[in-house]
């Protein structure tokens, strides 16, 4: 490829849609692949249902099956993706990186790698819990009827949601360590970062419950702390390393 500095705006453009397609491509051919699994990934989404709530799952439509098969298969097939999307990324933007940033993609991208998937673990961990709670509401004659859909959605859902959440603290990190702003800040506007947080969990919350709700307000705030303080020990870092350059 040729040097960034000698491509034109529409080099670019071209590039980028390259990559694009070629992302696309193999998330499709990786989502194939996928559908060979989606049986047995359904049946390990649903096994905590059948352990924790009392009552059955039900298709509502010929073809709704199908649709939750295929759902799970591009899951599926953009997590098999996910490394060559990223290296995709990286051929795209990788060129035009100074060598300091090129030093700084890799932490990033390995940190983020673990947070989304500790967020994944940690929904998972959580779910038996609120779907217990969500199906104790089944008395007196009454049956937990539900959607396989709806179920399957809300899963997802919360398994996406949580890892995306757990980014909270590396993105306050690299806004704190790059100067653009400052602990402080943050814990400034607190009240305000407390609103936005439920606000926008009532948004992104598929179903109309409180719990659902509050499993996601509830690991956002403590992120939203615990990354105030990361902040801070990066500051004191970065106070140090500046106050060694100025003695020496």
């Amino acid at each position: 490829m040729s040097e960034p500095e000698s491509m034109t705006f529409w080099d670019h453009i071209d590039e980028l849609r390259k990559r694009l397609l070629r992302s696309l491509v193999f998330i499709a051919l990786a989502a194939i692949a996928g559908f060979a699994l989606s049986d047995p990934a359904q049946k390990f989404l649903i096994k905590p249902f059948t352990e924790y709530v009392p009552g059955s799952l039900t298709l509502l439509a010929p073809s709704e099956g199908f649709v939750i098969q295929i759902k799970i298969s591009l899951m599926l097939g953009a997590l098999f993706a996910a490394p060559f999307v990223a290296w995709q990324l990286y051929g795209f933007v990788g060129p035009g990186l100074k060598k300091k940033e090129k030093l700084w993609l890799w932490p990033i991208t390995i940190v983020g790698t673990i947070l989304f998937w500790g967020g994944v673990l940690f929904a998972w961990y959580v779910i038996p819990g609120a779907l217990k709670f969500l199906g104790s509401f089944a008395e007196f004659g009454i049956e937990n009827l539900w959607s396989l859909k709806s179920y399957i959605n809300l899963l997802l859902f919360l398994l996406l949601a949580f890892g995306t959440i757990f980014q909270l603290p590396l993105v306050m990190g690299v806004l704190i360590a790059t100067g653009l702003v400052s602990s402080k800040f943050f814990r400034k506007h607190r009240r305000y970062a407390i609103v936005a947080i439920f606000i926008l969990s009532a948004l992104a919350t598929p179903t109309t419950d409180a719990v659902t709700m509050l499993l996601m307000v509830t690991p956002m705030m403590f992120l939203y702390e615990a990354s105030i303080w990361v902040g801070v020990l990066i500051e004191g870092k970065r106070a140090r390393r500046l106050a060694l350059e100025e003695s020496s």
